[in-house]
């Protein structure tokens, strides 16, 4: 089973990196706390949908909303293919490390 799908997300900055990626997991507490291993997580409960933003150390920013299985996400300009590639491995583990704590 794959662990996820992406897809370049459309927006309006022609020059953006930014992507979306539908997870065979939904993005809950347990995967959320995963993402700060490597940054920053904010939570903002308070809305309609709550949602969370995780800045990672090289620049890359995640976000979704909270128990959804999508999440976009955001490479710095540079090298955006090598923090892409590095953040799918980070990715891949994180979901395989919380598929393991829910059996």
């Amino acid at each position: 089973m794959k662990q996820f799908e992406w897809k370049k997300a459309e927006n309006c900055f022609g020059g953006a990196n930014i992507f979306e990626y539908r997870l065979a997991i939904r993005a809950d507490e347990g995967f959320i706390a995963g993402l700060s291993a490597t940054g920053s997580v904010k939570y903002h409960r308070s809305f309609p949908r709550p949602f969370f933003q995780a800045s990672l150390g090289d620049g890359t920013t995640v976000k979704g909303v909270i128990a959804d299985s999508v999440i976009k996400v955001s490479f710095p300009q540079g090298d955006w293919e090598g923090s892409k590639e590095q953040f799918e491995i980070f990715l891949t583990e994180l979901i395989n490390q919380h598929a393991g704590r829910e059996r």
